[in-house]
């Protein structure tokens, strides 16, 4: 699979206002790579603003290291072990994932079917829990890929996961209306699970569903525990 240079990141889909849900991959303190699943939104061709909670180690990495990989995939294994990396071993990545940006000193996802690298430029507190990350894009490169056909079940399971990482940090929440937020974005991955039911039973992603689940009710149980 040959690479091309891309010059724009609109040519990804990207447009002005639009979060676009991507992995961004750094690296840690201790040289490990690490990569988290994140909606970033384009200011211009130039500028992308990352807008994360501080207390994320994304955010720690980029704070200290100024730079990192915003990773373009439609792969849903790859958002759901980067959402959940107690999935695998000691609750790490495997690094084999993993290269080095081009030009950058962050780490790059092989498997990814575009990389914009970037370099951190401001952070600016948004609220009490997260900060605007604003970003210069400083390399941007595609793979070429066959187009594929639209499946409802990617798109309900990346949307799924999504709002899952949410629910794991409000679930238990001290604030009331970070619980009863928890309780929608529920009720939004139960509607994303019947599509992925309806659409693609006995698939990939309702694997990924199922094994959701169980997540879920793990952090219910717990919640309901500590009450």
């Amino acid at each position: 699979m040959g690479v091309d240079s891309i010059t724009e990141i609109t040519d990804l889909g990207f447009s002005k206002g639009t979060i676009v849900e991507t992995i961004v991959t750094t690296y840690n303190v201790d040289g490990q790579a690490n990569a988290a699943p994140m909606g970033v939104t384009m200011e211009n061709s130039q500028c992308i603003v990352l807008r994360i909670y501080t207390s994320s180690l994304t955010y720690k990495n980029l704070n200290s290291k100024k730079c990192g990989v915003i990773n373009i995939t439609d792969d849903v294994e790859l958002f759901y072990r980067t959402a959940f990396k107690e999935a695998d071993t000691n609750d790490k990545l495997p690094q084999n994932w993993f290269e080095k940006a081009k030009i950058i000193d962050a780490p790059r996802l092989r498997a990814a079917d575009a990389h914009i690298e970037v370099a951190v430029i401001n952070i600016k507190q948004f609220d009490d829990e997260r900060a605007d990350v604003v970003c210069d894009v400083k390399n941007v490169q595609a793979s070429n890929i066959f187009p594929r056909a639209y499946c409802r079940a990617l798109f309900a399971t990346v949307e799924a996961i999504v709002h899952a990482t949410r629910v794991k940090v409000f679930i238990a929440h001290d604030d009331k209306r970070k619980r009863e937020q928890a309780l929608r974005l529920l009720e939004t991955i139960k509607e994303c699970n019947d599509i992925v039911n309806r659409v693609a039973p006995n698939s990939h992603y309702s694997e990924i569903m199922t094994d959701l689940h169980q997540r879920i009710n793990s952090w219910r149980a717990k919640a309901e525990s500590l009450r």
